[in-house]
């Protein structure tokens, strides 16, 4: 570092070279022509080496200086670029969102890209996680949950499910509502047509692990109930429930978003007239102190649209 040359006699050779004037470098570097002069005699009796002719009217580089001009402008662009990089870095903001694992998976996911179109300097970071939301004990800034809100109560099927460990200056902002959806592959409908409940009995019902009493609610519902010797089978989560139906290895229950996020062409058949109404619906939960940060904000609006872009075509 001792053989580095003093900074400000780089920094007026490079405005001098790069403009070849010493007026117009010290104009830039609002200092006199004098002092820009002076600093560039110091930066050749360092290098020992001429880097400029002085002419009547104008002055030119020589050919060390040239060459030591290429490698100067290289190592200020390096160093501008390094500075730009630092505050980009800076700049950007992380979200970190909770979401349920097939929500996430099906449907948060794959649409992500279209908020980094427009929000390049937002990361977003997706854990996912089946219980409540517990936003005093982790760094969440927000949480797609179902269920419902605290003093409430709606028909449909039983969801069985907390939302919140503490609603205490809690938002909640409707996403869409929880429907579930029986689902069967045409080659197993070809097999035993399902018109009605009872034929049910023909095929296995596939559970999973996240709601394993829907069925039972479901046929309750419907006046039915599970029979002891029904065969069925169980699954960890939707997606997997899904790809099951897929394989007509049963008929699947499943929430009504996830199975248009996995099925929209319809290759499964929905079953029953389509939809039954749970008691919850979907919600993006956020802490009020973090409800109008700039980045939340952003966020919350883009997924608000989404969610009516869903409820609009599905």
């Amino acid at each position: 570092m001792n053989k580095l040359p003093p900074l400000t006699a780089l920094r007026a050779f490079e405005a001098t070279a790069r403009l070849l004037s010493f007026t117009a470098a010290a104009d830039e570097l609002h200092v006199t022509q004098s002092a820009v002069s002076r600093q560039v005699r110091i930066l050749e009796a360092h290098l020992e080496q001429k880097l400029f002719v002085r002419l009547t009217r104008r002055i030119e580089l020589t050919r060390a200086g040239a060459a030591y001009f290429q490698q100067i402008r290289q190592a200020f662009e390096r160093i501008c670029a390094a500075g730009e990089q630092l505050h980009a870095r800076r700049q950007r903001h992380t979200l970190t969102i909770g979401v349920l694992p097939g929500l996430a998976s099906l449907w948060l996911v794959p649409r992500l890209e279209l908020f980094w179109r427009e929000n390049k300097e937002i990361d977003v970071r997706i854990v996912v996680a089946t219980g409540a939301a517990d936003f005093g004990r982790t760094t969440m800034d927000m949480s797609i949950q179902v269920g419902n809100l605290p003093g409430t109560t709606s028909q449909g099927l039983p969801l069985k499910k907390r939302m919140a460990v503490d609603w205490h200056d809690l938002r909640a902002d409707l996403l869409f509502p929880d429907a579930l959806v029986a689902l069967c592959h045409p080659r197993l409908w070809r097999q035993h047509p399902v018109r009605s409940v009872a034929d049910l009995s023909q095929h296995r019902l596939i559970h999973t692990a996240i709601r394993p009493d829907a069925w039972a609610h479901w046929l309750q519902q419907h006046g039915s109930r599970l029979g002891a010797r029904q065969a069925g089978m169980e699954c960890s989560q939707y997606p997997v429930a899904l790809q099951a139906a897929m394989n007509g290895e049963g008929i699947a229950l499943v929430p009504s978003v996830l199975a248009e996020s996995f099925d929209p062409q319809h290759r499964l058949r929905r079953l029953f007239g389509g939809p039954t109404p749970s008691a919850g619906q979907y919600y993006l939960l956020t802490p009020g102190d973090r409800y109008d940060d700039s980045a939340v904000r952003r966020f919350r609006q883009w997924l608000l649209m989404q969610a009516q872009a869903m409820g609009s075509t599905g």
